[in-house]
């Protein structure tokens, strides 16, 4: 039997390991190894030290100026991270109408995660992005790319405590309580909102308000085991296949339209809605829906038309 140090020498001499190791020796010489391990390790920690100290948050808010378009939205950051692999996590993310208390924002969400596509880096573009952020106790996960051309939106929400967002933003007064989830896609050109199509699917669970004022007016106190939105979006138009809510005090349910416009506060709405007394309704709340402008039906029921801007909104008939 040969000798096992045999076997490796006759290993070790195969053509094939010859030739790697003659190759190696000529491009890294034994005295030149060391300094290639030193330039390799200088690199290295030169690449380390520029991600630790490069402005990232300087970086993200200069990001944020040129895709967000101008209007009476702003965008604020806070606690700016580089994370792995190439993405940032932001401690903080506030939607901010201009001119308005800071204190009020529109939007809040935290533990922001924002992630490039890597395929998309690789043609020189970070888009889609991928984004997950907690949202008011819940979650969000989206996928966005904010190019005019390719511009395309899918949301995901999860869990989402309302009871958690300022009630000032809607009323002077009030507690608001529930949770939401849903989806929402939009696709299109973004210069364009007639391009835009895709979907919007919403759910409400134990929605109320209490004790609430709206231009020092008392509202009831309103109660709403179940609500549920749903419709399609196609040449910049959203249909409600499904606007249905219902109350411990009151049923509303509905139908119409929505045109979408740039900046989205401007999109106009048309919904024709009918509000109907539950059993259980206290006797205050009906006078207070004879106040609602509309026309009266049997049963107590009133038919209400909501139209005008999203951020102007108007009730009538």
């Amino acid at each position: 039997m040969t000798p096992a140090p045999q076997g490796w020498r006759r290993l070790l001499a195969a053509p094939t390991l010859a030739t790697a190791g003659n190759t190696l020796r000529r491009l890294a010489p034994a005295e030149r190894a060391p300094l290639m391990f030193y330039a390799l390790y200088t690199a290295t920690l030169f690449l380390v030290c520029l991600a630790v100290t490069f402005p990232h948050e300087l970086l993200v808010r200069h990001i944020l100026e040129r895709a967000t378009p101008p209007g009476p939205i702003t965008i604020e950051v806070s606690g700016v991270h580089l994370g792995w692999p190439l993405a940032y996590t932001l401690d903080e993310v506030r939607l901010l109408e201009r001119g308005a208390d800071p204190a009020v924002p529109l939007l809040t969400a935290s533990a922001v995660r924002a992630a490039p596509s890597l395929l998309g880096l690789v043609r020189g573009q970070p888009y889609p992005l991928g984004v997950r952020a907690r949202l008011y106790g819940g979650t969000l996960t989206a996928l966005v790319d904010p190019r005019p051309t390719a511009f395309h939106v899918r949301v995901a929400l999860a869990s989402v405590d309302i009871g958690r967002y300022d009630p000032r933003r809607l009323f002077a007064e009030g507690r608001l309580r529930g949770r939401i989830d849903g989806a929402i896609e939009l696709r299109g050109d973004a210069r364009k909102p007639s391009t835009t199509s895709g979907q919007v699917a919403l759910r409400g669970a134990d929605l109320a308000i209490e004790g609430s004022k709206v231009q020092g007016i008392t509202v009831p106190d309103l109660h709403f085991p179940e609500v549920r939105l749903a419709g399609a979006v196609k040449a910049g138009r959203l249909d409600l296949g499904e606007l249905a809510v219902h109350g411990q005090e009151v049923n509303l349910s509905g139908q119409g339209s929505v045109l979408l416009q740039h900046p989205p506060l401007a999109s106009l709405m048309n919904l024709d809605l009918t509000l109907v007394p539950a059993d259980t309704a206290p006797d205050s709340l009906r006078p207070a829906l004879n106040l609602i402008p509309g026309e009266a039906a049997a049963g107590g029921q009133r038919h209400v038309r909501l139209y005008g801007s999203v951020g102007q909104p108007h009730l009538g008939r």
